[in-house]
């Protein structure tokens, strides 16, 4: 019969002692328990420090070891048992297991205990037991010593490199900013705004910590920006100028202006070049303000050299996005005095604004329906390639709606064409008001046909904007007396959602709504159905 003897005890002893670390303690404590008591499980048991609570350091079984640092608190089923065995000492078996503590104490304190589970008792001679709780006790509390004083070593470590690293980003602030501040002067001397904004981007891609930067110029009042200098996947200058836009084709620098942001800075985030993914890095947006006015933004970025997000980085581009702002204001002073010397140029610069509202107005009037004022096909395909590219890029969903007014030919027959197209007219300013956030579009496609262009909505919205037609449509209630689904007009709807993933699938878009429409009208029509 197996014993916790004198000689096991020289056994334990001579398996811990050559031991180096706690682990290869824990593992040759629980090597020689296993190996005398089969199918024996080793928990090691330690106090916490306001000793409230029992944590467990190790638990060794035959085939399996577990050491955990930090300690786990040990289960509830163990808390009660070694509660049960600390009162009361005669009662060692407990679910068919047989427990036995060993008291683990240094200097007549005690501070855990080796608790072992075996399925059958054993014989235990008390003054071995008393020897191996000495000799356990002691080799533990060295390594657990020694391991508090090598966590503490990596923490005073880990302190000191934090503080050499922040007396090394102060100095590398430090020049950056007087790097900055050199800059700054040059650009006060810039005898006009392009080559002011051409010295700023040249300059600090040479002399500050990024490789890449643009800097855009914002109209609040129209949401167009446009470009100025900026620079190539080879940190070149180029001349920007051509570069026109809509805000919000710029989805970090539109959230940044909207939020009163100063600077937003991502990490591991995808790079672009002339709307190509080029690599990853970090990149930086910065905005530029008059007061609470944004007038631009600037973009900057790590692409060529990967050069690592510093901790002075946000505070030097906030420092160089209110110089820019600074320039910007008092260069557009100073252009705003000039312009009130000339008088015949602002006259026809209004002769211009004249004429291009009026090529504006050409060009709404060309992508109008003449019959419904709402949209028609040439809008809508031209905005479907313009979302569908925005959807590819950022892989965001993009969904259509097809409504078909249902059994609209019989209406014709009965009515006539006028009171056709007085139904179409209704029927359309009706739906303009289903939908009216930014991006959407309803568009008459042909015919009875109408099609709502929703970027950003996914399939859940889309069904819900479909109900939300349906019922408008419903409550018109145009009278249609040959209608075999309703006395009155009703339309039948089928929509599509996708993520586009290359550029030629606007068609298939098209194709599968056009499929989930034949299963409205299949269906029994006056209804929608979106895939």
């Amino acid at each position: 019969m197996n014993a916790l003897d004198y000689a096991f005890c020289l056994k334990v002893g001579e398996a811990i002692c050559p031991q180096k670390d706690l682990n290869d303690f824990c593992l040759a404590l629980g090597h020689a328990f296993t190996k005398q008591f089969t199918d024996a499980q080793c928990q090691l048991l330690i106090k916490d420090e306001d000793h409230s609570c029992w944590q467990q350091l190790a638990d060794i079984r035959p085939r399996s070891f577990q050491l955990y640092s930090p300690l786990l608190p040990i289960s509830d089923s163990d808390d009660v048992l070694l509660t049960n065995l600390l009162t009361s000492e005669s009662d060692c078996r407990h679910d068919d297991v047989f427990n036995q503590l060993l008291p683990l104490k240094v200097r007549g304190n005690s501070y855990g205990y080796l608790l072992i589970k075996t399925p059958r008792s054993f014989e235990i001679n008390r003054h071995a037991l008393e020897m191996l709780s000495l000799l356990i006790s002691g080799a533990l509390d060295s390594h657990l010593q020694h391991h508090a004083y090598l966590r503490e070593k990596a923490n005073h470590q880990k302190t000191e490199q934090k503080r050499i690293n922040e007396v090394c980003s102060q100095k590398g602030l430090l020049e950056q900013l007087h790097i900055l501040h050199k800059i700054s002067l040059r650009l006060w001397h810039s005898h006009s705004l392009d080559n002011m904004l051409h010295t700023a981007v040249y300059e600090c891609i040479h002399a500050l910590d990024f490789d890449r930067m643009a800097i855009f110029l914002l109209n609040s009042h129209t949401g167009l920006m446009r470009g100025t200098y900026g620079t190539d996947i080879n940190g070149t200058v180029t001349n920007e100028q051509w570069y026109s836009t809509a805000i919000h084709e710029h989805y970090h620098a539109k959230t940044t202006l909207d939020k009163k942001q100063h600077i937003t800075i991502n990490e591991g985030a995808p790079l672009f070049h002339d709307s190509i993914e080029v690599g990853r890095g970090w990149n930086a947006t910065i905005s530029l303000w008059d007061g609470d006015e944004p007038i631009g933004w600037i973009a900057c970025d790590n692409l060529i050299t990967h050069t690592p997000l510093k901790s002075y980085h946000g505070e030097l581009l906030k420092l160089l996005g209110v110089t820019m702002s600074q320039h910007l204001i008092q260069r557009h002073a100073q252009d705003d005095l000039k312009a009130l010397n000339l008088s015949l140029e602002q006259r026809v610069a209004d002769r211009t604004a004249q004429l291009e509202k009026v090529n504006k107005r050409l060009n709404q009037i060309s992508r109008e329906d003449s019959l419904t004022k709402i949209p028609n096909r040439r809008m809508l395909d031209e905005k479907l390639e313009e979302e569908w590219r925005r959807a590819m890029r950022y892989q965001t969903p993009l969904s259509i709606l097809i409504v078909d007014i249902d059994h609209f030919k019989q209406y014709n027959d009965l009515y006539g064409h006028s009171l056709g197209d007085q139904c179409l007219a209704k029927v359309a300013a009706t739906l303009s008001q289903v939908e009216q956030r930014a991006g959407s579009l309803l568009a008459r496609f042909g015919g009875e046909e109408f099609v709502f262009l929703l970027p950003g909505s996914d399939g859940e919205n889309a069904k819900a904007i479909a109900e939300r037609a349906l019922e408008a449509i419903r409550s018109l209630q145009i009278p249609h007396d040959d209608s075999p689904v309703a006395t009155y007009v009703t339309v039948s709807i089928g929509g599509k959602t996708c993520i586009p993933e290359k550029d030629n699938s606007q068609q298939q878009l098209f194709i599968d709504a056009d499929v989930a429409l034949y299963e409205a009208k299949s269906c029994g029509k006056n209804q929608a159905f979106v895939l």
